[in-house]
């Protein structure tokens, strides 16, 4: 059965978006801010970037 309200227009979002060039590179970009850690591990060594979160160290700070 066919849809009577769908109208190609409105279905394809890639219709009117530019393409970028094939060959073009993006030469310089800026790195994001650094957030501060929010995950699971309570002191941990990531990517060669020491994390801890915060709340786990001052809950479990006697069995550390």
């Amino acid at each position: 059965m066919v849809n009577p309200r769908w109208r190609p227009t409105i279905a394809n979002s890639r219709n009117g978006k530019k393409k970028q060039k094939e060959n073009e590179v993006k030469s310089e970009f800026d790195l994001p801010a650094t957030e501060e850690y929010i995950g699971t591990h309570i002191k941990s060594d990531l990517g060669g970037k020491k994390v801890s979160n915060k709340s786990y160290e001052k809950y479990y700070k006697g069995m550390i």
